[in-house]
Order: structure tokens, then C-alpha cells, then sequence
């Protein structure tokens, strides 16, 4: 069944905000069967997403983590 992305997008925002946080944006959101699947950016991180529609289960996967730089400058 095709749905549009911004209804993707409310659907997903509610558990990724529980898990992640209120800071939590949906990046991108796709429909594959019964699952919704995209990317998403908490503060500091970017993961991806898995939410099975039957069960409204979040599945995340980090990606990449932002850190700061622990080194000094040589000059």
C-alpha cells in the first residue's frame, strides 16, 4: 500500500523520540512490506532505523558518532 513520506515520518517520530530522546529528527523514511526503514540523527549520532508495523518496534543501528577532538593543534 503506498502511504506518503510525511506519514512515514509521524509514524516512526514517536518511538524514536522515546528511544533516543526529544532532539531526535527523521532523516529519510521508506516503505519495504511491512516495515518502515530510514535514517535518523539523534544529537551527536546518526543511526539507522527498522520499525516492523505490526508490533511498532524500533530497531536502531548507529552509524556514526560525532566526538570531539581530543588532540591539540601542532601550532
Amino acid at each position: 500500500m503506498l502511504r506518503s513520506v510525511d506519514s512515514l515520518c509521524l509514524q516512526v517520530i514517536a518511538p524514536l523520540k522515546d528511544r533516543c530522546g526529544p532532539q531526535a529528527r527523521v532523516l529519510t523514511a521508506e516503505l519495504h512490506g511491512d516495515e518502515v526503514r530510514g535514517l535518523a540523527f539523534c544529537p551527536g549520532k546518526v543511526m539507522r532505523y527498522v520499525l516492523v508495523a505490526q508490533n511498532q518496534k524500533l530497531k536502531t543501528t548507529e552509524l556514526l558518532k560525532l566526538t570531539r577532538a581530543s588532540r591539540q593543534p601542532a601550532a
